[in-house]
Order: structure tokens, then C-alpha cells, then sequence
């Protein structure tokens, strides 16, 4: 049974896990192992569609720039479309699949046509979200850029929700995992990185949304 969980978060991203174990009495620690910085924008996108591949792209984007009333919105996934639709903004594209960047990709690709696109993103992404897109017709857009901070703890979970490669690399500098402990990656992209790190994966999330999470434990 699981009465202690770490997830990759920050305390500002807590979702339905956090009022889940309130309500089963399992403690839960958000940490996210990353901090953000902003990285000027070289030139600002002229193009059909912004697509946003997180959250914090929106942010560190519209700190630079304005979004036209013709350019159409797109987004990785439901959260990223929920903070977009806080802040007023429709969106017209939104990725179904945000554990699987590949799948969204493809998606993606057979929405947008022969629109052009560019795609707002961190400096470390790995641009999976470009593979489908047509090369002649997508630029990318970075805003900021990712720095790992180190944290050790002392003591043992008995699941960990990894929610992106870099967070797992900065759990791993000065952590390790208990052969006992459930590991849960946020999509396909961290699930790989922790299986070229040797790290058995319990399970892979879809959807990348805490209720997949609570309904995994819910459900053991």
C-alpha cells in the first residue's frame, strides 16, 4: 500500500493528487528540482498557429510579446489549455495525448495543414512536438530556460511521479531509489529517460493529469 508519495512539482501546481491524500491520509511532497529563467526572444514569431508546449512557455512568452487576434492557439495538452483559457485567451488546437509528445505531433501535423507554425518552448526541449511538422513551414520559439537545483532527502517514498527527465536527473544527483519504491513517469519522454538511467517503471502516464495518478493508486 502507498502512504508516501514525491511528485515533481512545485507547491503552486498541486492538483487533485494533493486533495486525493488529504483525503486518504497518505502523505504526498511536491518538489520540483528546476528553476526558471527567462531567455529573450530573438525575433518575434510571424505565423498562422503559436503552439505552447507547457504552462510556463505561455508565461515566459507573454512577458515579451502579444499574441495577435488572427494568429490561432494551440497546446500540448488540457492544462496548458486551462491556463491559457484563464488568461483569456481560445484555444483552437489542443493536444490529446500530452504523456505522448509524438502522438501529439502527429495529431497536430494533420490539424495544422498548410498553416504555418511556430512552436514556444524551453531551451533544453527536446522539439518532439516538430517531428510531424513540416520543416519549411515550423520555427521554433525559446523563452526560457531550465536549471536543475540539487535536494537530497532522507527519507524513502514509496512512490515517486517523476514529471520530466531534468527532474529526475536533479532527484538522482543526490538520491537514490529503494528497490521497494513505485516509480510513475509523466509520458513517454521522461519513461525513457529513466529506462536508459537502469529504472524500473511501474507505470507511464497517458494523459499527463494527476487524476490518471490518483486513479492508478486508487485502484492498487
Amino acid at each position: 500500500m502507498i502512504r508516501s508519495i514525491l511528485i515533481t512539482k512545485s507547491n503552486d501546481d498541486q492538483g487533485e493528487l494533493a486533495a486525493f491524500c488529504a483525503s486518504e491520509k497518505i502523505g504526498v511532497l511536491y518538489h520540483s528540482f528546476l528553476t526558471f529563467s527567462r531567455v529573450v526572444i530573438a525575433e518575434i514569431p510571424s505565423v498562422d498557429v503559436l503552439f505552447f508546449s507547457s504552462k510556463r512557455a505561455v508565461d515566459f512568452f507573454l512577458e515579451q510579446a502579444t499574441i495577435p487576434a488572427s494568429t490561432k492557439i494551440a497546446c500540448i495538452g488540457e492544462g496548458t489549455k486551462n491556463h491559457l483559457e484563464k488568461l483569456g485567451y481560445n484555444v483552437a488546437y489542443v493536444g490529446q495525448h500530452a504523456g505522448n509528445p509524438l502522438l501529439v505531433s502527429k495529431d497536430f501535423a494533420d490539424w495544422l495543414g498548410n498553416k504555418t507554425c511556430s512552436v514556444i518552448l524551453a531551451k533544453d526541449s527536446k522539439k518532439t512536438i516538430t517531428s510531424y511538422l513540416n520543416p519549411s513551414k515550423t520555427t521554433t520559439c525559446v523563452v526560457y530556460e531550465t536549471t536543475i537545483a540539487r535536494q537530497k532527502f532522507t527519507e524513502t517514498f514509496d512512490c515517486i511521479i517523476f514529471t520530466s527527465p531534468s527532474n529526475a536527473e536533479g532527484f538522482l544527483k543526490d538520491n537514490a531509489i529503494s528497490e521497494k519504491t513505485k516509480i510513475i513517469a509523466w509520458g513517454e519522454t521522461t519513461q525513457n529517460y529513466l529506462i536508459d538511467q537502469k529504472i524500473a517503471v511501474w507505470k507511464t502516464l497517458k494523459m499527463a493529469k494527476e487524476e490518471e495518478v490518483v486513479f492508478l493508486i486508487s485502484t492498487m
